[in-house]
């Protein structure tokens, strides 16, 4: 059975490092989709090319905006707090842009599953990609949350970091409002 992923919402109040630590969740979440999507026995083809979708959704659209919540709303507001610090926002930003040739690689491996969902060659490359993803992307979060997320609370001031929760916010209606199209009385 290919994993489904939790709903979200939660009665605790939102604070940043929780919606940072639920995007991190997401992200290992849809990694492991992507390899029982390669790995699982006997699964339907329409469930494959579900999953493969929901991979590739996620990681084309919602990822890049954890991404832009980190470079262009947190790493401002910490660099120059401290020579450690200062190191680490420049690793996660190499690791950032080291990570994009892998996404090529798993959406090229995505796709191949889509189109063949029972090819054992495509499901074998996903899940070479995705376990390679995996061991990449744990090693970045476990960076941000070993050193990044200890820096935010320490670092930045409550209004500092309800501010940031305001932009990641926006980011996020922004692209809503971009993927929908005119309202039909607006013709």
């Amino acid at each position: 059975m290919l994993v489904k992923l939790k709903p979200g919402g939660s009665d605790e109040p939102e604070t940043l490092l929780s919606l940072l630590e639920a995007c991190h969740e997401r992200i290992r979440s849809f990694t492991l989709l992507a390899i029982e999507a390669a790995s699982v026995n006997e699964a339907d083809d329409e469930l494959l090319i579900d999953a493969c979708a929901r991979v590739r959704r996620y990681f084309s659209e919602a990822l890049p905006h954890h991404v832009a919540d980190e470079e262009e709303s947190l790493l401002p507001r910490l660099r120059g707090q401290s020579v450690e610090l200062d190191r680490t926002l420049e690793t996660m930003a190499d690791q950032h842009r080291a990570h994009e040739p892998l996404f090529g690689a798993l959406f090229d491996a995505l796709g191949a599953v889509e189109e063949a969902p029972q090819s054992p060659t495509a499901r074998g490359k996903l899940l070479e990609t995705a376990k390679t993803l995996q061991t990449e992307l744990d090693e970045h979060l476990e960076l941000e949350e070993s050193l990044l997320f200890p820096a935010v609370d320490h670092w930045l001031t409550s209004e500092t970091q309800a501010t940031i929760i305001d932009e990641l916010r926006l980011r996020r209606r922004r692209k809503r409002t971009r993927t929908k199209g005119p309202s039909p009385g607006s013709r």
